[in-house]
C-alpha cells in the first residue's frame, strides 16, 4: 500500500498546494490543499504519477482501484461545495511523532494562514475535508471544523465511516 500512497501523493502534489513540516532535516508532517475551482484529479493523472509502475506488481492494481474507489466515494459529500471551497486533501504526521500536536500546528500555523492570505475580498471562505477514521474525526472537531455529513461506505462486507467537515475562514 505504500506504493499506492506514493502515487496518490505524487498526483496531488502536482496539482495542489503542498506544505511540509520538518525538524532537523526530517519530514514530520505533510498537508496538501486544493484551491477553489481547481480541476479534479482523474485516472490519467494517477498514471502520469507512476501508476503504470504499479501494473508490474499485478497484486497492487486491485488495491489501487479499491483505494481510488473509496477515495472517490469519500469525496461525494464535499463535491457539492468543493468548487467554491479550499479542500484539505491530505494531512499526515510521521507515526513516530503522533501526539506532539504537529497536525494542529500544520493547520494553524501553515495551512489556515496560507488560505487567509490567498483569499480575495472580504468574504469568508470555506475550508473542507473528509476522513474515514474516528480518531481523525475527533482531530478535526478539536481543531475548529464542524461535521456536516456522515455516511458509511460499504466494501467487501465491511462498513467504512466517512466524516465530512467544514470550517469558515476569514480573509487576512
Amino acid at each position: 500500500m505504500s506504493d499506492v500512497y506514493l502515487v496518490y501523493i505524487k498526483t496531488y502534489s502536482k496539482n495542489n498546494e503542498c506544505f511540509v513540516g520538518e525538524e532537523n532535516g526530517k519530514i514530520k508532517s505533510v498537508a496538501m490543499i486544493a484551491r477553489p475551482h481547481s480541476p479534479d484529479i482523474n485516472l490519467l493523472d494517477y498514471f502520469r504519477s507512476g501508476a503504470f509502475k504499479l501494473l508490474k506488481k499485478i497484486s497492487l492494481l486491485p488495491k489501487l482501484l479499491k483505494f481510488l474507489d473509496v477515495l472517490e466515494e469519500g469525496h461525494k459529500p464535499c463535491n457539492g461545495i468543493k468548487e467554491h471551497s479550499w479542500m484539505l486533501e491530505f494531512l499526515a504526521v510521521d507515526k513516530f511523532c503522533k501526539g506532539q500536536q504537529l497536525g494542529t500546528k500544520m493547520l494553524n500555523e501553515c495551512v489556515i494562514p496560507y488560505i487567509m492570505n490567498q483569499s480575495c475580498g472580504t468574504k469568508p471562505v470555506t475550508f473542507i475535508t473528509f476522513t474515514n477514521t474516528e480518531i481523525n474525526s475527533r482531530f478535526y472537531l478539536k481543531n475548529g471544523f464542524t461535521e456536516f455529513d456522515y455516511t458509511t461506505i460499504q466494501r467487501n462486507g465491511k462498513e467504512i465511516g466517512n466524516w465530512s467537515f467544514r470550517m469558515t475562514i476569514n480573509p487576512a
